[in-house]
């Protein structure tokens, strides 16, 4: 055989090889970071979804209807500890940290009133649009921020109660529930 005939089959040959080797390292690291990022929402999502939970157990146990269950909050915790960058490992520990000062004001009788609960309602609300903000930038790179949670109201004294008479009964807009 000849070496023009052979040179460009051996040639093509390892083109080849070293194409499917290039695509495959490619399409592992795509995939790779694709379940990142789905671990990281998913974490977000299991923070935000269980600090509401708490926030109602916690004015619950303010009113002492209720005991608190922290495990699926602390297995909230473990997730994003395990899967988020540390700024927004820290805007979750900062939520964790308005639950322990709430908890030691409401077993040191410090929160019995509804002002009570509203400053402290406010100190949650607070931590919770710092982390959801932060969780915003980190998946899907806004810049810009959220200013209130979409199911508190704003306080009582803010809001336009009435709504006109020609309105259909269509009034402000949120949930006052016990969050």
């Amino acid at each position: 055989m000849q070496l023009s005939v052979i040179l460009p089959a051996v040639v093509g040959m390892l083109a080849s090889l070293a194409g499917v080797t290039l695509g495959g390292v490619l399409t592992r690291r795509a995939q790779a970071q694709q379940w990142s990022r789905d671990r990281l929402t998913h974490a977000c999502l299991l923070i935000m979804n269980e600090s509401s939970r708490i926030q109602i157990a916690l004015h619950r146990y303010q009113r002492g209807e209720d005991r608190l269950d922290w495990v699926s909050w602390n297995e909230a915790l473990a997730t994003i500890v395990l899967t988020a960058p540390s700024g927004l490992v820290q805007a979750a520990l900062a939520i964790d940290e308005t639950f322990w000062r709430t908890t030691d004001e409401i077993e040191a009788g410090q929160a019995s009133s509804g002002q009570d609960w509203e400053r402290i309602r406010a100190s949650i609300e607070a931590a919770r649009l710092a982390f959801a903000n932060r969780a915003r930038r980190e998946l899907a790179g806004r810049s810009d921020v959220v200013t209130r949670l979409a199911a508190r109201p704003r306080p009582l004294a803010r809001r336009d109660l009435a709504a006109p008479p020609d309105s259909g009964g269509a009034g402000p807009v949120g949930l006052s529930g016990e969050g």
